[in-house]
């Protein structure tokens, strides 16, 4: 799978949930079938997909109840749309980063950046409010990602390896080999 594509994908769907709430995560519930219709690790993708909505419960389940974050729209543990965040966060482990598989310090460090500017940007878009300071928000949410993600990172690693013969493949249809991928 393109990487632009499956980064797309994941933009979209993003969008869709933060700015239209559920009615969004009903219309990208038809951009991840599309997703998993064209990968070639979908198997690895819905394994994926059900182990991140499940932590994603977990996670921002425990952020809401602890009173770090507030969502516009109430859900238990948290609202459909979010839930939709995690099942697309899920599509990206094996496509567009897979670089950060078997690189757990670099898994890290980018999730405690990332993950906390994504929930900002939620923040900003009126999806969501920090109850804390903005630092303490972010200090946290840094942590916790910093955290999970290697974790993340590590079980999508065990289902379908970094170097796994259908990631071997560029965009032409071409792979390492020299050979062509039909």
């Amino acid at each position: 799978m393109s990487l632009v594509i499956n980064v797309l994908i994941y933009q979209i769907i993003w969008f869709l949930c933060v700015f239209k709430g559920d009615f969004g995560a009903f219309l990208s519930l038809g951009l991840l079938i599309g997703h998993l219709l064209w990968s070639p690790l979908r198997k690895a993708d819905l394994q994926m997909m059900c182990v991140l909505l499940i932590m994603g419960l977990i996670i921002d389940g425990l952020i809401s109840y602890a009173g770090v974050v507030s969502y516009r729209v109430d859900g238990v543990p948290i609202p459909f749309w979010l839930a939709v965040i995690w099942l697309a966060l899920a599509i990206l482990p094996h496509h567009s980063l897979r670089w950060l598989k078997g690189r757990p310090l670099l898994s890290s460090l980018f999730a405690a950046v990332g993950g906390p500017l994504a929930y900002w940007a939620g923040v900003k878009a009126g999806s969501a409010t920090f109850n804390a300071t903005l630092f303490s928000s972010l200090a946290l949410l840094a942590i916790v990602w910093a955290l999970f993600w290697p974790l993340a990172m590590s079980i999508a690693n065990r289902l379908a390896p970094r170097d796994s013969s259908c990631n071997q493949h560029d965009q032409s249809g071409i792979n390492t080999k020299g050979t062509q991928h039909v």
